[in-house]
């Protein structure tokens, strides 16, 4: 078992204490002292000032010697302006102007002139030039013009041509033939004169004959209408015959929802246009081209959420169709030097390609985009590009507002651009116009997670383009003020949405949307009941507003105007709809 001892405190270290105490006394008193010291040496140096402070700081008073006014100075007067339609300044002058000449004169016959040396031959003076009247160029030139048109009228064969009289109900256009045999065609057909007339010389071979013709529009006593309709009957002519435009509204519809702002005057609409049912449109085939942002800010993460949905992407084209794959950073590369039809081997070269992506470099966004331009278009198969990217360029052309403006104008609406973006920094400015002008959309997500199914969304909405290059047109009597100006392809499964304002009153409207599918111009008229529409509610009017902002942006974006972004915030304000892009609104 161990002891546990205990050592006795020596003497020496008892003391210790008590010597620190003394010490530090010590130093007090010395600290002490030397401050007194201080004071009493140096008084300038003391915390308060000493006895005599204010007189050495007394300032010296300033005397007043003499006080001098300032002079009156004349005041400045203008000279008159000389005139020289007025005639007394000449008077005024004209005596100046003689002495000065005169003195000019003898100056000038006082100077002596030194001869040439004897040596130097005296070179000839040349003549005087002839006088000449002044030249007056415009008289020459109108001459001449008058001397040329005088010319070519008289050079031109003149005759004259009889006056024709209108007869009623003749037709508008007609064949050539004479004025009495359209006289006696129009009589005959209102049971006038001959019935026999001889048919006229260009009618004889048409099937039906004049004659039928005419015995058609006897028959019966109907009015000038159902005589026309009749006349139509036996041409048996349909719209078809005459144009090439095919409708197609028996196979859409359209859904119609109203709006009436009270506190304004006007109505505020939107119209949805969908496939009327299971009878679809013939789809056209497409060429389809994928751009993935390969850049150093898409991070490794995010770009493998874009592979993948690249990668559903492709196995959702046809044969059909034809595919490219792009990938960017500093500069663009594709998978293929054209377009490649979709097979099984052009897949599977395309899933390499997108596999081998890596995120590296920076982000050139106008250079890809410029490539684009290039791909051959071929007519009857629209071109669709989908874009990857957060839609920050770092390299080249890096204004949002340049690469937009530069891109819509050259592609002119012919390549239809979908951009998707992910994250928290996507400049949705750049992407949603990007899209918006360039017949397309955008879509934007804030968490990476949610990418592979966005991309899935959009091959899905863009799989079965029906009419390419739309426009659109509203009767002129509706008084319509439509958004988006610029509109998609439609697709099956892809709504057409327009909205739009109009007067208060406003009833119906007509509307009529043009495009083309396999060579073919085709169109959709819709008559619009208005007043007997969907209550759609106050958001049809901030939607409304909303695309109207997109459209003024786009006007600032041309022309720079102030003006323009003042209207956009009024608007804002007016209708509470919030600013869009953030940070990114182009001031």
């Amino acid at each position: 078992m161990s002891s546990l001892s205990l050592q006795p405190i020596s003497r020496r270290e008892s003391r210790q204490p008590l010597v620190q105490a003394a010490l530090f006394a010590a130093a007090l008193v010395v600290s002490l002292a030397l401050h007194a010291v201080l004071l009493i040496e140096f008084p300038a140096m003391s915390l308060g000032r000493p006895a005599d402070w204010p007189d050495k700081l007394k300032p010296h008073p300033l005397v007043l010697g003499e006080v001098r006014a300032l002079p009156d100075l004349p005041a400045y007067t203008q000279p008159p302006k000389f005139r020289p339609e007025n005639p007394e300044n000449f008077a005024t002058i004209e005596p100046l102007q003689k002495s000065l000449l005169e003195e000019l004169q003898i100056a000038a016959e006082g100077v002596e002139i030194e001869a040439p040396p004897i040596s130097e031959a005296i070179p000839p003076q040349a003549a005087p030039p002839a006088e000449r009247s002044a030249l007056d160029f415009r008289q020459d030139i109108l001459q001449i013009e008058q001397r040329v048109a005088a010319d070519e009228l008289a050079a031109l064969p003149r005759f004259t041509l009889p006056a024709v009289e209108r007869v009623e109900t003749a037709p508008d256009i007609t064949l050539p033939a004479t004025a009495e045999a359209i006289a006696a065609a129009a009589a005959a057909s209102q049971g006038r004169g001959d019935s026999s007339v001889q048919a006229l010389a260009v009618l004889s071979q048409a099937t039906p004959s004049a004659s039928d013709m005419i015995a058609a529009a006897n028959a019966g006593a109907g009015t000038e209408a159902d005589r026309l309709h009749e006349q139509g009957s036996v041409l048996d002519e349909k719209a078809a015959d005459i144009t090439d435009i095919q409708p197609i509204e028996q196979l859409l519809e359209v859904a119609v929802s109203t709006f009436k702002a009270s506190d304004e005057d006007a109505l505020y609409f939107e119209l949805s246009i969908a496939r009327a049912g299971v009878a679809a449109l013939p789809v056209m085939p497409k060429d389809i081209l994928l751009v993935q942002d390969c850049s150093e800010s898409m991070t490794r993460t995010k770009l493998d959420f874009f592979k993948d949905g690249i990668e559903s992407y492709l196995g959702t084209l046809t044969t059909a169709d034809r595919v490219n794959v792009m990938r960017y950073s500093d500069s663009p590369t594709l998978c293929f030097p054209d377009w490649q039809p979709v097979t099984s081997e052009s897949l599977a070269a395309a899933m390499r390609f997108t596999d081998n992506m890596r995120a590296r470099g920076q982000t050139d966004l106008f250079l890809p985009l410029q490539e684009v331009l290039k791909l051959p278009k071929q007519s009857g198969r629209p071109m669709i590009v989908v874009l990857m990217t957060d839609g920050r360029p770092t390299l080249g052309t890096v204004d949002s507002s340049d690469i937009i403006a530069r891109f819509s104008r050259t592609n002119k609406g012919e390549i239809s651009v979908f951009t998707i973006g992910a994250g928290d920094r996507v400049n949705t400015f750049l992407l949603d116009l990007l899209g918006h002008n360039n017949r397309g959309d955008s879509w934007f997500r804030p968490l990476r997670e949610d990418i592979p199914a966005t991309v899935k969304r959009a091959a899905r909405e863009l799989s079965r383009p029906v009419l390419a290059d739309l426009t659109y047109r509203f009767a002129s009597d509706s008084g319509a003020e439509v958004y988006p100006a610029t509109l998609t392809h439609l697709y099956l499964d892809r709504p057409l949405r327009l909205v739009g304002r109009c007067p208060a009153n406003q009833k119906t409207a007509v509307l009529q949307i043009l495009g083309e599918a396999a060579g073919q111009q085709r169109d959709m008229v819709f008559a619009l009941d208005l007043a007997d529409a969907t209550e759609g509610g106050e958001g049809l009017r901030r939607e409304w507003v909303a695309q109207k902002i997109y459209k003024l942006i786009n006007d600032h974006i041309a022309t720079g105007r102030a003006d323009t972004i003042r209207e956009i915030r009024e608007l804002s304000i007016r209708h509470n709809v919030p600013l869009p892009y953030g940070a990114d609104f182009p001031l």
